[in-house]
C-alpha cells in the first residue's frame, strides 16, 4: 500500500509540474497535452511522461488488482462461539476470549475478541475441530487463511491442517503441522489449494491433533479469522510450478504472471508429501506487472520419488504455498488405469498415486476441452463426474505424469 501512495504522489506532482508547460487541450481533445506538447519538450520532460505513464499503468494495475481479487467465500471468527464447527471433545478445544487476535492486517485482518483455542488437556487421544460445509461452486483458484498463536509449552505434538471434499470419508493433506510457525505473538497462514477444492458442494477443513497425557487444558494452539476466498490478493500470481528429473538432480521451474510486494521463494521438499524440509532459497523480483521466470536444482535429491513446493514470503513476512509436484526418475513412473472402460459417461475412474491433479483434462475426439468435477479419493482413486453425462463415443483423459503428458483413450455406450 505504502509502493501506491508513493505513486500516486509522484502522479499529482508530475501533473502539476506538467501544466506549467503544457498548454490546455481544446474541448474535445484528450490527446493535447501529452501529444503536442511532447514534439517541443526536451529529453528530461519526456522522460518524465514516459515514467508517469508507465507508474499510472502500474497504480491503475495495483488498484484493480486489489478490489478485484480478494473475494471472500466463507469467514468465520468465533463472534458467535463454534458457528457450525465440530469440536470432537469440548473440553479441550473450544472458544476462548484469551490472547485475542491482533497484528495482521492483510490479506485477512485480526478481529480480536474470540479465537478457536486447541487445548492439550486430556492427552493420549486424537483430538480434531470441523468446520461446516463450505460451497465452492463456480470458484477457482481457492485460498485458505486464519490467524494463529500458540503458548510456549505447546507441543511437541503437530497440529494436522486438511480438507475434504465427499464428506470426511477422505482427506487431503495441506499441512503437516500448522503449529509449528506459531509464536506466542499472532501471525497469519495462507494456503493455496489444489484444483480438487475447486467447484465443491461440500468444502470441509479439519484441524487434528494428539495432546500429550497429563498437559494443561491453557496450553494451547489457538486460530482465528477463518477465511476462503477466491483469487486472494497474494503477492504473485503463479503461471507454472513444474519439475524434471535431469542427470545433474531435479531441475525445478516457476513462473509468475506478476508480483506485488514479494520478497523470496523457499523450495521445500519431502518424502511422502506431508512434512517438507527447507533446501534452498530464490530471491524474488519483488513488483513487477510482466512475467518472471526462476529455475531452482535439486542436486541431491531423494531416492525414488520427491514432492516439492514452493513457500512464497513477501515484504511483510506473510507466507504463501504454492501446490505440491512431484518429480521422479522416468522409469519409476507407476501405471495408470483407467476404468470402467467403456462406462456409461456418468463418471470415469482414474487408479493411480502420481498423477498432477491440476493437468487433468477430458476431451472428445474433436479434441474439445469437456467440463468435469474432479473427486480425489483414496489409495490413489481419482473420479471424473462430467458435467453433463458423455453421449456415447471415444474420448481421451490427458494428464502430466513425471512431467510427461500422457493420454488415455476410453469409451462410452
Amino acid at each position: 500500500m505504502n509502493h501506491l501512495l508513493r505513486l500516486l504522489r509522484d502522479f499529482l506532482q508530475f501533473r502539476f509540474s506538467l501544466s506549467s508547460v503544457c498548454p490546455q487541450p481544446p474541448k474535445g481533445s484528450f490527446e493535447m497535452p501529452i501529444k503536442a506538447p511532447f514534439r517541443g519538450l526536451g529529453a528530461n520532460w519526456k522522460r518524465k511522461i514516459i515514467n508517469f505513464r508507465q507508474s499510472l499503468s502500474f497504480v491503475i494495475f495495483l488498484l484493480t488488482a486489489q478490489s478485484a481479487l480478494a473475494q471472500s467465500i466463507y469467514s468465520q471468527n468465533f463472534t458467535s462461539g463454534l458457528n457450525g464447527w465440530t469440536a470432537s471433545n469440548s473440553t479441550a478445544i473450544s472458544v476462548t476470549t484469551t490472547s485475542a487476535s491482533s497484528g495482521y492486517t492483510t490479506p485477512i485482518a485480526a478481529s480480536g475478541g474470540n479465537n478457536l483455542s486447541f487445548g492439550e488437556c486430556g492427552g493420549n487421544s486424537e483430538y480434531t475441530a470441523t468446520s461446516p460445509a463450505i460451497n465452492t461452486v463456480g470458484r477457482t483458484n481457492i485460498m485458505v487463511g486464519f490467524g494463529r498463536r500458540k503458548t510456549n509449552a505447546f507441543g511437541p505434538q503437530v497440529v494436522m491442517f486438511e480438507f475434504s471434499t465427499d464428506g470426511g470419508t477422505s482427506w487431503t493433506n495441506i499441512s503437516s503441522d500448522v503449529s509449528t510457525v506459531a509464536t506466542t505473538t499472532w501471525g497469519l497462514s495462507v494456503f493455496n489449494l489444489p484444483v480438487s477444492a475447486e467447484n465443491q458442494t461440500s468444502l470441509i477443513f479439519r484441524f487434528r491433533y494428539t495432546p500429550p497425557s497429563g498437559a494443561a487444558c491453557a496450553t494451547a494452539f489457538r486460530i482465528d479469522d477463518f477465511t476462503v476466498s477466491e483469487n486472494s490478493s497474494l503477492p504473485v500470481k503463479w503461471t507454472y510450478f513444474n519439475g524434471t528429473a535431469e542427470r545433474n538432480g531435479n531441475r525445478l521451474g516457476w513462473e509468475t504472471a506478476w508480483e506485488q510486494n514479494a520478497s523470496y521463494f523457499v523450495v521445500e521438499r519431502s518424502a511422502d508429501a506431508a512434512t517438507f524440509e527447507s533446501i534452498g532459497q530464490v530471491t524474488a523480483v519483488g513488483n513487477s506487472t510482466s512475467k518472471q521466470m526462476y529455475t531452482f536444482t535439486d542436486g541431491e535429491p531423494l531416492p525414488g520419488t520427491s514432492y516439492y513446493r514452493l513457500q512464497q514470503v513477501d515484504k511483510e513476512g506473510l507466507t504463501y504455498y504454492s501446490k505440491i509436484i512431484t518429480v521422479r526418475p522416468d522409469y519409476q513412473l507407476s501405471n495408470v488405469i483407467v476404468y470402467p472402460n467403456p462406462t456409461d459417461g456418468r463418471f470415469i475412474y482414474l487408479q493411480t498415486n502420481d498423477l498432477d491433479l491440476s493437468s487433468i483434462q477430458l476431451m472428445d475426439q474433436s479434441g474439445r476441452k469437456i467440463n468435469f468435477r474432479l473427486v480425489d479419493q483414496s489409495n490413489g482413486r481419482i473420479r471424473l463426474e462430467p458435467l453433463l453425462p458423455l453421449r456415447a463415443g471415444v474420448y481421451f483423459i490427458s494428464f502430466v505424469q513425471g512431467n510427461q503428458r500422457r493420454t488415455i483413450r476410453f469409451v462410452v455406450r
